[in-house]
């Protein structure tokens, strides 16, 4: 099958991935898949639940994206795990996976820990399921609608992921080469050139192949270190200089 879209580490290919697989070779899967949980990608996610936190927003003013495709079913996880896998939104399907000890959290508070007490709607963390490892690890940035601690203004699908959470998880990953069978906007994709690593991503939505071949033809940046929580530093700051004994 013809790619999409192809430079020296990543390949898209637009289509089913349960058909375009058979043909493909790759060592891991990294994947954020359709929950199967109907999720709202339009005002209606805020709403619904008749938070408190948007009674005075706008809704008019609220992306509304289309739905997900394949979300409105249960998901079967089958397929994609007989080989090293991470599957974010696992909670909405564990009940069709081998129990783990190694799940992963992403906490999308830090900093704004408050949130859920004023109302904020929306999860405050999100869990991976994964086999490789066999002990829980959080990831901690933050992610809360418009607040957010990196990528500000790139809004490209109602289910994107940090594209740093996505370098943390293929670090936990055997080398080789990583497929990502339910592409999105390419995050997946997009860490694994920040790594230096192969990629390969199916999408079934073309509108996505076409942003996550921008953003794949856009020049890799040098990876920063990540930045140390201003309140950790103030507390340090104030505890003085380490006495000698």
């Amino acid at each position: 099958m013809k790619p999409y879209y192809q430079d020296s580490a990543v390949t898209i290919y637009h289509g089913d991935s349960l058909e375009i697989r058979s043909g493909l070779e790759y060592q891991a899967i990294l994947s954020d898949p359709p929950w199967g949980s109907k999720t709202a990608c339009n005002a209606q996610r805020f709403t619904r639940t008749n938070s408190p936190w948007w009674t005075n927003v706008d809704n008019s003013k609220v992306v509304a994206h289309q739905d997900i495709t394949g979300d409105a079913k249960p998901f079967d996880p089958s397929p994609w795990v007989d080989r090293p896998a991470i599957l974010w939104g696992a909670n909405h399907y564990a009940s069709r996976l081998q129990d783990s000890g190694g799940w992963l959290i992403w906490d999308k508070r830090d900093g704004a820990e408050d949130l859920a007490a004023k109302g904020w709607p929306l999860g405050e963390a999100e869990l991976a399921w994964t086999n490789v490892r066999g002990s829980t690890r959080v990831f901690r940035n933050l992610w809360v609608g418009l607040l957010r601690s990196s990528e500000r203004g790139d809004f490209y699908h109602p289910t994107q992921k940090p594209t740093s959470l996505m370098r943390w998880c293929a670090e936990f990953l055997p080398a080789g080469l990583i497929l990502d069978p339910f592409m999105g906007s390419g995050t997946t994709l997009r860490a694994a050139k920040d790594l230096g690593r192969k990629a390969i991503g199916i999408e079934i939505e073309e509108r996505y192949c076409e942003i996550a071949a921008k953003r794949m033809s856009q020049e890799c940046l040098p990876l920063a270190p990540r930045v140390q929580p201003v309140q950790l530093v103030m507390a340090e700051s104030r505890k003085g200089p380490a006495r000698e004994d």
